[in-house]
């Protein structure tokens, strides 16, 4: 019953900024079922968050299309784990979306989680170094390194007018002071639905000092 009213809580607020179907949130919950039904064996998300899996994970990644201005163009999600926030953003409608992992347990769990998508998702099971030829748009990254490593990572794959969108806790200020010392770049903070101690940043025109 409390994890249903969570779910409700978290979707009222997604529906504040993005518009839901109700095949939209089936496959959400199907998705849920089917990612706590697998961490009982494989530990994808930390049990400590299992009791609160909407808010801190799906509303945790459904925020980032408050500042997705096209739907349509070519996503990657860096270090995805279990699809956060790739795969929901590509359930919430993002029509190409790639999800890049290492490993192998989470990659199988991405392959069986395509289906509950009614858009394109690809599943790389690879190390961002050994990933090569591919561009996108848009690149989403949730707890995968620091600022400016992401950055490094970020600026290989990258279209010229593409942005990053990251999900960052509470040493981001450190971690921009960091990354400015080897980048240039543009940024805009906003502060995260889900913790008063994280924010998104929003990254563009990135080049190398």
């Amino acid at each position: 019953m409390q994890l249903e009213i969570k779910k409700d809580a978290a979707l009222a607020e997604i529906k504040k900024f993005s518009t839901l179907s109700q095949n939209q949130i089936k496959s959400l919950e199907d998705f849920v079922i089917l990612l706590l039904q697998e961490n009982d064996k494989f530990n994808f998300i930390g049990k400590s968050t299992v009791d609160n899996v909407w808010e801190r994970h799906i509303l945790d990644s459904a925020q980032l299309l408050k500042y997705i201005d096209n739907k349509n163009a070519k996503f990657a999600d860096f270090g995805t784990g279990a699809g956060f926030p790739g795969m929901v953003l590509s359930m919430l409608g993002i029509k190409e979306m790639h999800l890049v992992e290492k490993a192998f347990r989470k990659t199988e769990f991405l392959r069986r989680t395509k289906l509950f998508s009614q858009n394109r998702v690809f599943v790389h099971q690879s190390k961002l170094e050994e990933l090569s030829n591919i561009e996108f748009d848009c690149i989403v990254s949730r707890a995968l390194a620091p600022l400016d490593k992401l950055l490094g990572y970020s600026k290989k794959f990258l279209k010229k007018d593409g942005y990053c969108l990251f999900l960052k806790g509470k040493n981001l200020e450190q971690e921009i002071e960091l990354a400015k010392k080897t980048f240039q770049f543009e940024y805009e903070l906003h502060r995260s639905l889900t913790s008063q101690e994280s924010n998104i940043i929003k990254i563009s025109k990135i080049s190398q000092l």
